[in-house]
């Protein structure tokens, strides 16, 4: 019988999980707005009116205000945390 040994490579956690989060994130303009006419022609909006284009525009903002960085001053301990 043979044995084989795999030698194991240990690679650091933290670095690895931000390597694939950076290449997760990669989405280009021409997605987003892809996702976002998806999603509104989910809501029943029908391409070319302005509900439709209000609705492009929700979208646009929403992700905005979500991957928006936090606020420096009063933040999550407000303004004077020691």
């Amino acid at each position: 019988m043979y044995e084989v040994r795999l030698r194991m490579v240990r690679v650091p956690l933290a670095p690895a999980i931000c390597v694939l989060a950076l290449v997760a994130a990669c989405v280009s303009p021409e997605e987003l707005r892809r996702q976002d006419e998806a999603t509104c022609a989910g809501y029943g909006f029908h391409p070319g009116t302005d509900a439709f284009s209000a609705c492009l525009q929700q979208e646009s903002l929403a992700r905005r205000y979500l991957t928006s960085p936090a606020p420096y001053w009063g933040g999550y301990w407000g303004p004077y945390w020691p």
